[in-house]
């Protein structure tokens, strides 16, 4: 027993003399510049954070810290690629540190994250020198990429730590600003998240989006830089919440559909429209895989030129619908997409949505994005200026072929109406959008306006409770007539 006794003692002097002896080390180690593990990795609740991030109750702030050379870096980057190849495309990822805070009172810093600017149309130098030689500041939308490894050696523990880490439940999160048509910007602020939010309702799987400050910290300078949507990347980490894996956790291929070099209208016109995008080269495609690329050698596209060959087959798609496509889905989508008026979609402008094919069956699934353009505000309205109010529900020979094969079906046309009924009565409500535009006005503006943030700083309704009105005025006119109500 006496042994025994003297044993446990020893064992606990090890232990703490190693505690002790480790903790120094640390400390000895910090001061001699040494940065631990720790500082990379985020052991969080994942869980909490995604559901804070994405709560519109919630103020929420961002700040993106740069170290002032890589902050030029970056300007330096895009003005090189402009210089090549006539775009601000440059996707190259820059190294910053983030701050997050929101009114629960969560503040937490995440070290090592990518930043790149992002988006076709919308994308500019973030600093330019005026005429005089002065800095000046301008919002573009970007990208954080939490799980980048950068220059960290493949079998370094600091590139295993990165490679799996994940923030908000993300490994990546786009930031978009309030855009300006024609010199003016959309002072509603929300029309885009509450669009997104619109569509979940209706039963269509879309990006969880809110919307918060954002800073930037350059060196020693801090600029206000306004206020963003918070929007979830459509990626594995998307398809993982709402579609089943494989047995060895795949998912099914991913492809982003745009209008970039040619319109993604899903007809059988689509030579030299698919392949992978290539960032260094400037190569882009209209249809672009964004998973399986097989390090960018894949040249096997078939799974979705044979969705494109089906689709044009009236009859074959006809007799096979649902097999092709998850049908009920695409007809919520279009119905919602429909009421908020976006004609930059695939419908109207063969633009902005994900072609998902699951992993077993090969159905694709039908998912929006970039709701910048809708309830009112936008670039694409109509000859008659009125943003597509008038808009026939049912078109003659709708151009988008997926629509149109749909309308060539009585029992799907008749599906499409009764969702819009659904929709206009109980969803597409201008009370609801007021109530959740004056809770982030309450939020935001004070700050926005007495911190001089750059871009729309003060809240307006602009013609948003007109376009609610007669929007739902034309729909349920012109139900009346489908549907002999």
């Amino acid at each position: 027993m006496k042994w025994l006794l003297i044993k446990r003692i020893l064992i606990a002097f090890v232990l703490v003399t190693s505690v002790f002896g480790l903790s120094y080390f640390n400390y000895l180690s910090a001061n001699n510049g040494y940065e631990g593990l720790t500082r990379l990795a985020n052991n969080r609740k994942q869980k909490t954070d995604y559901k804070n991030l994405f709560d519109n109750t919630l103020y929420k702030s961002i700040t993106i810290v740069f170290e002032e050379e890589v902050f030029s870096d970056l300007i330096t980057s895009m003005e090189t690629y402009f210089a090549q190849y006539g775009t601000y495309q440059d996707n190259t990822l820059h190294k910053v540190d983030i701050i997050y805070q929101d009114g629960q009172g969560n503040t937490f810093t995440v070290h090592e994250v990518g930043f790149r600017t992002k988006s076709n149309t919308s994308r500019n130098l973030p600093r330019v020198l005026d005429w005089r030689g002065r800095e000046v500041y301008y919002q573009t939308s970007f990208q954080l990429q939490f799980n980048e490894t950068f220059d960290y050696d493949q079998r370094s523990n600091e590139y295993g730590v990165l490679k799996s880490r994940e923030v908000f439940n993300l490994d990546q999160l786009n930031f978009e600003y309030s855009k300006q048509i024609d010199a003016q910007p959309d002072v509603a602020m929300i029309s885009e998240a509450f669009s997104y939010h619109l569509y979940q309702k209706a039963g269509v799987v879309v990006s969880n989006v809110s919307y918060g400050i954002v800073y930037l910290k350059i060196g020693d300078t801090l600029v206000n830089y306004g206020f963003y949507n918070f929007i979830e990347p459509i990626d594995n980490n998307f398809l993982s919440k709402h579609f089943d894996a494989n047995v060895i956790g795949d998912y099914g291929d991913l492809f982003k559909c745009t209008d970039i070099i040619g319109p993604a209208d899903l007809s059988i016109h689509h030579e030299g429209l698919i392949g992978i995008n290539i960032n260094a080269t400037n190569e882009r495609y209209s249809y672009t895989l964004k998973n399986h690329r097989q390090n960018g050698l894949r040249t096997d596209f078939s799974i979705l030129t044979n969705f494109i060959d089906n689709i044009n087959d009236t009859d074959y798609f006809l007799r096979n619908a649902n097999r092709i496509i998850d049908i009920d889905a695409f007809i919520r989508a279009i119905a919602m997409g429909f009421l908020i008026g976006n004609t930059d979609d695939y419908r109207h402008n063969f633009n902005n949505y994900y072609l998902y094919f699951e992993v077993y069956t090969k159905r694709a699934y039908y998912i929006p994005f970039d709701l910048d353009n809708v309830l009112g505000f936008g670039k694409h309205q109509d000859v008659s200026g009125d943003f597509g109010v008038q808009y026939p529900l049912i078109g003659i020979n709708e151009m988008a072929v997926l629509v149109n094969q749909i309308f060539q079906s009585d029992l799907y046309r008749e599906q499409y109406l009764n969702y819009l009924d659904d929709f206009v009565q109980n969803i597409f409500d201008y009370e609801i959008f007021l109530s959740e535009y004056m809770m982030a006005k309450n939020l935001y503006q004070s700050v926005l306006v007495n911190e001089n943030h750059l871009g729309n700083q003060v809240f307006g309704l602009r013609n948003i409770e007109w376009y609610f009105t007669e929007k739902n005025a034309s729909v349920t006119s012109q139900l009346e007539f489908y549907l002999q109500k």
